[in-house]
């Protein structure tokens, strides 16, 4: 059930509140400076060619203030904002958090402008945003692409790294901006927060609405964030954690019965990231879930951001769920034919003596791996929805019809057919061990789970591997529309880049996974052993593969190819780092549909 929260008609509001540039000017205000203060910086976002949104929060000092507050915003295209193009005034309160969003229009494409908010004398800091340029305008672009910012587990360093770039016109945000945990000792992530004193708040996971805002509120305080957001406008998506991590349509790995509703949670979550993200809401009569939408960049690229999380998608299957994995037993009698026991009564007694750690000779328990993937290739598990995939389909060929060059992708889990290596024999027993000694026992499981499998079951099932039929309509998609796509992927906390194929030989996409800011990845939680090279070893669509580095991915974009920079920060443990570019590529279209063979450069 889906439970919507009371608040204003925030769309009427954000339509409304552009006033004419000789409504006020940065001296006309002369009142005194209320107990306002600009402590979340600035942000924009979702770009037009003639309009974006701007974002700031104006907090009440203490208790002083319980009701509406004005402020007031500018738009210049000075840094002394002598030549305002554009100012207005909106009412903010507590219903909005005091979050402050405008929809600045009637601006001039493919242009850079300053923009700052005030209330009374209190000045916000100054963020630089542009609009997207139109046919003809641009030659090149170049996006910053990041996900996956888990306060605890180190600094934004990537962030502040994002904010010095000498140039960039878009930063695209995957998912994962926010993680759900609380700062318990025993919490995901706090044995590295504690040690480095990162330790988000609330103190508890986030299920309410006010729970979600505070933590917005927390992580925005962030100068690393605040710099890299008023650094350029964002394109933002959620992912998983914003929610509740493994999130799906009708609840979460991390939601459990005693939490209350799920839809309630979700509803409260959603109307947090809408307050706290300079993102446009969803058009009238569309569901506050659905923030799949897509951006024109000139004659370059379509932009299409997919939502692949709360509007449609399937439960994912897990291995350690016996319900999804069914186990199998066998009399190994003869070992070289092993023989299945079909009893119902004994093979009871011997999965739950599995269960217990210890099954008695001659019998084994085996996961069945054939049922397994019968039910992941199930084409009823949704990972985007019909309604989605059709708004994406005609997305994509009116892409190709226009004579767009690229058809970008910003999408949340990676989207390449991956497998995972026997990890124990690429390791080895002596290091596997050390490093299971050390994992949380949060997780433990899970790291477990995908160790025992082996190369033997698909991996990735939060991704799209665990949804292969969706995979195989997207592949049919993109190949029968003649597009040169592009796929953008966040989630995993490492660096990928893939060649999605269709038939033998067909490269319909290239993808750019991008690594987390500071999110730990499978190589972290094997104690720094990079694991990537064997990933990709294993895996036909995988070009590179890096499981350690912390960073963002930059692609320079113009009409005959894409070149894309794979960032690393040195460290996340200190806010003294070192950047350093680690792998660069060359992405060029091809003359009919898809892609050229990668190049590493």
């Amino acid at each position: 059930m889906i439970v919507a929260l009371s608040h204003p008609d925030r769309r009427a509001t954000l339509g409304a509140s552009a006033l004419p540039s000789s409504a006020f000017s940065q001296t006309d205000d002369t009142g005194a400076a209320p107990d306002i203060v600009f402590l979340h910086g600035v942000a924009s976002g979702d770009p037009l060619a003639d309009r974006v949104i701007l974002w700031t929060r104006a907090t009440p000092k203490g208790a002083a203030i319980a009701g509406p507050v004005e402020v007031k915003w500018e738009v210049a295209r000075d840094t002394s904002f002598r030549h305002i193009v554009r100012q207005g005034a909106l009412t903010t309160g507590p219903e909005q958090d005091y979050t402050v969003k405008v929809d600045a229009d009637h601006l001039q494409p493919n242009r850079q402008y300053h923009y700052r908010f005030r209330c009374g004398d209190v000045m916000s800091p100054v963020g630089i945003t542009r609009t997207l340029p139109k046919s003809g305008q641009t030659e090149e672009m170049v996006l910053a692409i990041a996900s996956c910012s888990f306060f605890a587990t180190g600094f934004f360093n990537a962030y502040r790294e994002i904010s010095a770039l000498n140039q960039v016109d878009l930063v695209l945000h995957l998912g994962d901006y926010i993680y759900d945990y609380g700062s318990a000792p025993e919490e995901l992530g706090m044995s590295v927060g504690l040690k480095i004193g990162r330790i988000p708040t609330p103190a508890n996971e986030t299920i309410t609405l006010a729970d979600y805002r505070e933590r917005y509120a927390c992580y925005r305080l962030d100068p690393d964030l605040q710099a890299a957001h008023a650094r350029a406008p964002w394109i933002c998506v959620w992912d998983d954690h914003e929610s509740a991590n493994d999130a799906w349509q009708g609840g979460a790995q991390n939601h459990q019965p005693n939490e209350g509703d799920w839809g309630t949670r979700r509803a409260a979550a959603v109307r947090a990231y809408y307050e706290w993200i300079p993102i446009r809401e969803p058009g009238s009569g569309k569901p506050f879930e659905a923030i799949n939408r897509s951006f024109e960049l000139g004659d370059l690229a379509t932009l299409i951001m997919l939502e692949s999380r709360l509007l449609a998608r399937s439960r994912q299957l897990s291995l350690g769920n016996p319900e999804d994995l069914p186990r199998k037993v066998f009399d190994t009698t003869d070992p070289a034919k092993p023989k299945p026991i079909e009893d119902p009564q004994i093979v009871a007694q011997l999965l739950a003596q599995a269960r217990q750690g210890a099954v008695s000779a001659p019998y084994v328990v085996r996961p069945d791996v054939e049922a397994f993937k019968r039910k992941l290739a199930d084409p009823k598990r949704q990972l985007l929805g019909a309604e989605q995939e059709a708004w994406l389909r005609d997305e994509v060929a009116a892409s190709v019809r226009a004579g767009k060059r690229w058809q970008l992708i910003g999408n949340q889990v990676v989207m390449a057919r991956t497998a995972m290596p026997d990890i124990v024999a690429t390791m080895g027993e002596e290091k596997w061990q050390a490093a299971r000694a050390e994992l949380p026992g949060g997780i433990r499981a899970a790291v477990e789970a995908v160790v025992r499998a082996g190369n033997k079951l698909p991996s990735g099932l939060d991704g799209w591997n665990g949804y292969p039929a969706a995979r195989a309509r997207m592949d049919e998609m993109l190949a029968q529309a003649g597009a040169r796509p592009i796929v953008f992927s966040g989630d995993s906390h490492a660096f990928w880049v893939n060649e999605l194929s269709g038939a033998p030989g067909q490269r319909i996409a290239a993808e750019i996974g991008t690594t987390a800011i500071t999110s730990s990845s499978l190589g972290d939680l094997l104690g720094g052993f990079d694991i990537g090279p064997a990933i990709t070893a294993a895996s036909a669509e995988v070009l590179y593969n890096n499981q350690i580095a912390k960073g963002f991915a930059l692609l320079t974009l113009n009409r005959e190819e894409a070149r894309v920079d794979l960032i690393s920060v040195s460290t996340v443990l200190s806010r003294e780092y070192t950047p350093r570019t680690i792998a660069s590529f060359r992405i060029s279209p091809s003359e009919g549909s898809g892609i050229q063979p990668i190049q590493r450069v």
